[in-house]
């Protein structure tokens, strides 16, 4: 046999046994179950337009803990069990630790924040500058103060207008966070111009962060399309919440500047270093803009669902107030120090984040290398998103989870804490600010437990309204607008609160 032949006759056995190979491969190696999609465009027509999470936890009574979907060839791996997902992004969590790509959050201007920000040196900066704020909970106990200053503030903002008590619920939580990052109080009468920055752009956020909403991010190309083009309403938007965004991190950051002579914050602090570089200084602008903009508004979304609950649920109020009666009395108002004592308040604060949480759907993450969970594959570049509502109402993990209950976490059999089945995230993209929004929950509700009583709204017949417990779509979701009747627990209580907030420093 010619040389020429054993080299091609070689070349055909190497290539037939590399084809094997292949193949074997990735029929070993293939992606999660998941509805059948069509060629190219995958599953564009089977996303859910509104509330995912309610559609991907369907799927996954179908197919699975763990499941896929693909668009326009960007394969989306959706996990709806909580030990997957510790598995995967917990202890896995350095290939998971990146964001994709988000096209509009980009075109927006919102890649500068922690939250949508790419793996790298800048995101671990500002996690670095913020963790040594508020990263553990000894940290959190010097704000200590401050807590219950605005704790009491929330508290009378509430009984000034009652009507208004999720205007007051956010601006007290944004009030505390601006006092934190910038050393600034904010106006009491009327609208604060950096509470409602605050909220005009985590409402944009939450929208352009919506799976699905924007084609743009299925067809990267469409970025280069010139705004004037038809159908490019999305560049419109996207100059439009840039300048939204800019201003979030800017205008507050003005006003530290010019009181650096006598302010003290967590940007003060760190702008008084000398010797900053540009990318000292922006880093340390758009990790304070991370801090105000997410602390403004995620724990708004857990008070205002108390008022929600205590509406549809009495006796959760009445049972709330008991337990503050015997263990305090009726002679004060509850503070952090009473927290130890009062284990139902606590359980009430872990349900109203179960019962409709903050972040349904969390945010993307990026798998950084190929990697295998069991016998499937979750691919490089893959999008991988935990399911935490069903994560918080899986009937293997909660008893009737659509039920509210409190006692869910009390006695011997205590049900799991919803801090502990991804709330906060997962890995190296856990939220740093989860201990100060755990304290910031509790001394809102402790006092609005304490202070008010919280009842159904008549309709025009005189009928008591049941309101809906829905939430918003987004990102970050809050309770639908619901009516209800709040007054002062007793006239003591006015007396209490004009008597802290008049005497406390803030």
């Amino acid at each position: 046999m010619a040389p020429r032949d054993i080299a091609v006759g070689v070349l055909a056995v190497s290539l037939a046994i590399w084809l094997r190979l292949y193949y074997s491969r990735n029929k070993k190696m293939h992606l999660p179950p998941g509805p059948k999609g069509y060629p190219l465009i995958g599953n564009f027509f089977d996303m859910p337009p509104t509330q995912s999470w309610i559609t991907f936890a369907e799927w996954g009574q179908k197919y699975g803990g763990i499941m896929s979907v693909t668009l326009m060839g960007q394969p989306f791996i959706i996990i709806n069990d909580p030990a997957i997902a510790t598995e995967v992004l917990d202890r896995r969590g350095n290939i998971y630790a990146d964001r994709p790509t988000f096209e509009m959050a980009n075109l927006c201007g919102w890649d500068r924040v922690l939250s949508s920000a790419r793996y790298g040196p800048r995101f671990r900066e500002y996690r670095k500058l913020i963790s040594r704020v508020i990263g553990t909970r000894g940290c959190i106990e010097k704000f200590n103060e401050i807590e219950e200053y605005q704790g009491n503030m929330f508290l009378k903002r509430v009984l000034e207008d009652p009507v208004a008590f999720e205007a007051a619920t956010r601006k007290s939580a944004a009030a505390l966070v601006l006092q934190l990052t910038y050393g600034y109080k904010i106006e009491e009468r009327g609208s604060d111009p950096f509470v409602d920055l605050a909220d005009k752009g985590m409402l944009e956020f939450s929208e352009i962060m919506r799976p699905g909403a924007f084609l743009v991010e299925v067809l990267p190309a469409l970025k280069y399309v010139p705004s004037w083009f038809p159908g490019a309403g999305f560049k419109r938007l996207a100059e439009k919440y840039n300048r939204s965004c800019d201003e979030l991190a800017e205008a507050p950051l003005a006003y530290v500047q010019h009181q650096m002579a006598t302010g003290k914050s967590y940007t003060a602090d760190l702008l008084s270093q000398p010797g900053l570089s540009e990318q000292q200084y922006s880093d340390i602008k758009w990790s304070a803009a991370s801090f105000y903009a997410a602390g403004s508004d995620t724990t708004v979304s857990v008070i205002t669902a108390y008022f929600l609950a205590a509406t549809k649920h009495p006796h959760i109020q009445d049972k709330a107030q008991a337990e503050i009666d015997h263990v305090i009395g009726r002679g004060r108002l509850p503070t952090l120090k009473d927290r130890p004592s009062l284990p139902y308040i606590d359980a009430l604060c872990k349900e109203l984040a179960r019962w409709l949480p903050i972040v349904p759907l969390a945010a993307p993450h990026r798998a950084m290398r190929d990697d295998l969970y069991g016998e499937y594959l979750i691919p490089k570049d893959a999008f991988v998103i935990p399911n935490i509502w069903n994560f918080l109402h899986d009937s293997k993990v909660y008893r009737n989870p659509m039920l509210f209950n409190p006692d869910r976490y009390l006695g011997p059999n205590a049900e799991p804490d919803p801090a502990d089945m991804g709330l906060f995230g997962y890995g190296r993209r856990v939220c740093p600010g989860m201990h100060l929004a755990n304290v910031s929950i509790w001394i809102c509700v402790v006092k609005a437990v304490a202070g008010l009583t919280i009842s159904r709204a008549l309709d025009e017949n005189g009928i008591p309204i049941d309101p809906i417990a829905d939430v918003s779509d987004g990102i970050v979701s809050r309770p639908l607008p619901f009516k209800c009747t709040v007054k002062p627990r007793s006239k003591q209580v006015l007396k209490w609160v004009e008597d802290a907030t008049r005497d406390a420093q803030g």
